[in-house]
């Protein structure tokens, strides 16, 4: 069993869940957190002051916990925001900011804990996608931009780091009740009144005021760390029933089908099977 783990965004929701489901089951997990005494202190996680917009601070984590730990065995990039609103009034800043933890915060953790996984020939990287990243919803089109590419960029990982005994895995997640959930409505007043978000105000007044709800955290913590426990060879892994559904009902591919499609096109099977170029 890998001893060590370590989580970004772990001070609340699906991260502090999944931090203190792993601590239960024996691992040691070093949960992120953006400033000090955020973990409460139950967790079961040591506590690791991580930004991922800075490759800084993602270095120095990383350097820590090795310190600790002898090393990373698991990293879940588990850090997220999400913004609302229909695309065409969207704040660019804020757009920015949710692609730069979203999708590139993802990418600089993974940079940092590579070189040791790929030294120590084993390693499991885990991505916290969402069906928003499957299916494009109205108003949703940041975050969904966002984890299309996370996806996308983690199918290709997948390729590169088989060779030196990396998984990946994608964890798709249907709806949880996390803060991500719970929409501010306060959102709607300052939406009818940009630039652009008066148009759209019906559309996002409804999708603001509806009834909305899903599953506990905890379920899909365990889920995660089931995923942990037992590394899967598919890529992707539907998290929650609805997950299931729309995964059944969209046909998703598993990650096979794509991973020989991309083998194909590339010509790169000398790669995966650890050999020199043919």
């Amino acid at each position: 069993m890998p001893s060590s783990v370590l989580i970004s965004g772990a001070s609340r929701g699906l991260g502090l869940a999944t931090a203190r489901e792993l601590a239960v089951r024996g691992y040691r997990v070093f949960a992120g957190v953006r400033a000090s005494g955020a973990l409460p202190a139950d967790t079961g996680a040591g506590e690791v002051l991580l930004d991922v917009t800075s490759q800084s601070s993602v270095d120095e984590a990383v350097r820590r916990v090795g310190r600790k730990a002898g090393g990373i065995d698991v990293l879940i990039n588990n850090a997220g925001l999400h913004a609302f609103g229909a695309l065409e009034a969207a704040d660019e800043a804020r757009f920015r900011e949710l692609l730069d933890v979203n999708l590139l915060g993802a990418w600089r953790l993974t940079r940092a804990v590579l070189p040791d996984m790929r030294t120590r020939g084993s390693g499991h990287i885990l991505m916290v996608s969402s069906l928003s990243g499957l299916v494009g919803l109205p108003a949703d089109g940041q975050y969904a931009a966002s984890k299309f590419a996370l996806e996308g960029m983690s199918e290709s990982l997948a390729l590169e780091v088989q060779r030196f005994g990396v998984r990946v895995t994608l964890l798709d997640a249907g709806p949880y009740d996390t803060d991500m959930l719970h929409r501010d409505v306060s959102a709607l007043h300052h939406l009818s009144y940009s630039r652009h978000g008066a148009a759209y105000e019906p559309l996002h007044r409804a999708l603001l005021t509806q009834k909305r709800s899903g599953e506990p955290p905890q379920s899909a913590a365990g889920i995660i760390a089931s995923v942990v426990d037992d590394p899967p060879d598919r890529l992707r892994i539907p998290i929650g029933p609805v997950a299931e559904q729309v995964f059944a009902s969209l046909e998703i591919d598993r990650g096979e089908r794509a991973r020989r499609v991309a083998l194909e096109a590339a010509s790169v099977g000398w790669w995966m099977r650890g050999e020199e170029p043919e």
